[in-house]
């Protein structure tokens, strides 16, 4: 069966030979977002209008900074700390009367920290990231439901970081009964080595430590720490 544009992207990250399929997506939608708001993108007035209300988070604004685009990010910075000193003086001044902020500290001060919780939880590359994220999630499991080598391919998977483990869980609620368990049962053995193996790996790499086992090999233990931190779901 050939591969098709929704697909292509879920079909090439399943082909890795190795690590979470799903770390390897959403690292590609990363730098994929992270060059469009890089490009020409951020000059247009419907995308501008977006980063002005949401920003950046702290992990995507320094990977947009690394970019060097220092004109295109003090733009959008500019425009964005201008739309917030516009919310702030509408909560604070606009809106609010001096005799009443006077009266009603408390209440203002809510308003505040509420406005600001939520620009600092949100997140231009995020949002767009977590869109297309979920399709693939859908595309997944209409793969899986195929017959033929792309629900091979599924089921030869040796496992997935953990926040990634979770998800397919969430998502597994909305299948039926008997596919909701036929996909459990191919997807927890598979889990569960891939767990004990780094169970395994973990409990030699502390051993080596130990005097007595100074010149045995590492086996497979040597890099465990980054394996374990990237099953996980911990960024290196």
């Amino acid at each position: 069966m050939p591969d098709h544009i929704h697909t292509i992207p879920v079909l090439d990250a399943l082909r890795e030979p190795q690590g979470c399929a799903f770390c390897v997506m959403l690292d590609k939608l990363e730098r994929d977002a992270i060059q469009f708001i890089t490009g020409p993108a951020y000059m247009e007035d419907d995308i501008r209008m977006e980063t002005n209300k949401t920003g950046f988070c702290k992990k995507h604004l320094e990977a947009i900074y690394k970019e060097q685009n220092r004109l295109g990010l003090g733009l959008m910075l500019h425009t964005h700390v201008q739309r917030l000193v516009k919310d702030l003086t509408d909560i604070t001044e606009k809106r609010i009367p001096a005799t009443l902020f006077a009266k009603d500290r408390g209440g203002v001060l809510n308003k505040l920290k509420s406005h600001l919780q939520n620009v600092d939880n949100d997140c231009y590359v995020c949002k767009r990231v977590e869109s297309t994220f979920l399709r693939y999630i859908d595309t997944f499991f209409y793969l899986w439901g195929r017959a033929g080598d792309e629900a091979r391919l599924i089921s030869s998977q040796k496992g997935y970081c953990l926040p990634h483990f979770i998800a397919l869980l969430a998502a597994v609620e909305n299948l039926s009964g008997t596919r909701r368990e036929k996909f459990l049962d191919e997807i927890l053995p598979a889990q569960m080595a891939r767990f004990k193996e780094m169970e395994n790996d973990l409990e030699w790499f502390t051993l080596k430590f130990d005097h007595r086992n100074a010149d045995e090999p590492w086996k497979s233990s040597k890099d465990a720490l980054p394996r374990a931190i990237g099953l996980m779901g911990g960024y290196l």
